[in-house]
């Protein structure tokens, strides 16, 4: 049993549950959009109205991650710079999902704090968000643009954020 255990260990990928993407490509979910309303509140209590933002033409992207992540925290530095180099035509929201007994609100802002992550972070305590974006392990990525259309998911970073900050039409 213990090795059955230990092999399940060494050939679960990252720290999600699913093998890994072989090759992250744009890819939109099975309906390929989001329906109209989605909105949250990040963890300092500020609402956010993702469809206004996406109304203006800019794009979004959803970081779902963990605080016991690695390949979570790897990426963290590329994804403060990319924020940095490509906001606000491209507004980044972190998503913490779990209920509040699985996440430690603390570690998740000592985390922010430590890399200078300056995007709001969210929690899906009901895991609303990660059903909706089919997120079953982490890190994930998922960059809406125009109509709340997916323009990219998966789950390494893309090779080109400035694709995504280009306006419609």
């Amino acid at each position: 049993m213990k090795r059955l255990i230990f092999l399940l260990l060494i050939l679960a990928p990252g720290c999600g549950a699913r093998p890994p993407v072989t090759q992250d490509t744009p890819n939109p979910s099975p309906a390929g959009t989001v329906s109209e309303g989605l909105g949250f509140r990040d963890m300092a209590g500020k609402l956010h109205d993702v469809d206004s933002v996406l109304g203006q033409g800019h794009a979004v992207a959803l970081v779902f991650w963990q605080t016991w992540c690695k390949p979570c925290l790897r990426e963290m530095p590329e994804l403060v710079k990319a924020d940095l180099q490509h906001s606000p035509r491209l507004s980044f929201y972190g998503i913490i999902s779990g209920p509040d007994k699985d996440v430690d609100e603390a570690r998740v802002k000592t985390i922010v704090g430590r890399f200078g992550v300056r995007y709001p972070q969210v929690r899906d305590r009901d895991l609303r968000l990660s059903k909706i974006f089919g997120v079953e392990g982490t890190p994930t990525i998922v960059i809406l643009g125009s109509g709340g259309s997916v323009l990219y998911r998966g789950h390494r970073l893309p090779d080109n954020w400035a694709a995504f900050t280009k306006r419609d039409g």
